[in-house]
């Protein structure tokens, strides 16, 4: 989605008053726009990534999917966004301050509009994600007539890209994260996960993939067998002790962003651990100094 004019919705506009009625349920239960727009990208990804399934499929990315499976997604999206803002399921998708309000997900360019939705000219959450452009947006807008394009033979209508300054947008191009599985290769992943014990397995995982930062839900989803899958990872016999005597230290996106910096390791969230192995002699006296490896 690009070149996307600014919204003309604002008081006086004919949608205002039902669009700012929505937004503003919207905002207060999600905690504000700022919270908003940090919530909806990690919601998006756990709907692509729940119909990826990257475990049972080696798929990573949104190109993997057909597009029927790619209408899941949109399903998920639907789910999701129900379940944050608690809302019920009515006639539509959402019941917001008791008017039923429906909700599209797009990969591409716009949204496809139903029957039963324009025919009475109806609200609607629209979600949109770029993938290649790592960006999503979430507004909402009524189905007016106007603001459609003929139907297709299943009797939906595009909203027209000239009507997308009828939006009142919530998200506008919010940073939309990579996939926790983008770049792995699954089948030998898949391999890893028949390795004997929890603490060898994650250690030759790690071995693997230096200097990439891997989420937590890859972890367990690796050490899936495991009770406490991060207890593995940690030191007193865990993977972090094997690797040290190797010269491979094991850091923590939460508990290890100072050393993060000083090694200009790439970002590694709270949720996320790194391996290390020192690329010159700095890094190697660095990683000595502070005892994270041996």
């Amino acid at each position: 989605m690009r070149n996307i004019p600014e919204s003309i919705v604002k008081a006086g506009h004919p949608d205002f008053s039902v669009l700012d009625q929505i937004a503003g349920f919207v905002l207060e239960r999600t905690g504000g726009k700022t919270s908003l727009e940090e919530r909806l990208p990690a919601l998006i990804r756990d709907a692509v990534d729940f119909v990826l399934d990257p475990i049972r499929t080696g798929r990573t990315r949104l190109a993997d999917l057909d597009n029927v499976e790619k209408t899941f997604i949109g399903l998920k999206v639907e789910h999701f966004i129900r379940d944050m803002l608690d809302v019920p399921k009515g006639l539509r998708d959402l019941v917001i301050d008791g008017m039923d309000v429906d909700v599209k997900n797009t990969t591409r360019d716009t949204w496809m509009i139903p029957p039963e939705i324009y025919r009475s000219e109806e609200p609607c959450i629209v979600v949109a994600f770029d993938e290649q452009d790592q960006r999503c947006w979430m507004g909402v807008l009524l189905a007016r007539d106007a603001y459609l394009n003929s139907p297709n033979q299943d009797k939906k209508r595009s909203v027209k890209k000239s009507a997308f300054k009828n939006i009142l947008w919530l998200v506008e191009e919010a940073p939309y994260p990579k996939g926790h599985w983008d770049g792995l290769d699954m089948r030998r992943f898949r391999d890893l996960r028949e390795i004997d014990g929890g603490t060898k397995r994650a250690a030759q995982f790690f071995r693997e993939n230096i200097r990439r930062p891997v989420h937590r839900s890859v972890i367990q989803a690796l050490l899936f067998d495991q009770r406490d899958y991060m207890k593995r990872l940690r030191g007193n016999q865990g993977a972090r002790d094997i690797l040290r005597t190797e010269g491979i230290a094991l850091l923590s996106g939460f508990y290890d962003k100072a050393a993060l910096r000083a090694l200009k390791a790439p970002h590694t969230g709270d949720d996320e651990m790194i391996a290390i192995s020192p690329r010159d002699r700095a890094e190697l006296d660095y990683l000595k100094q502070t005892k994270l490896i041996d």
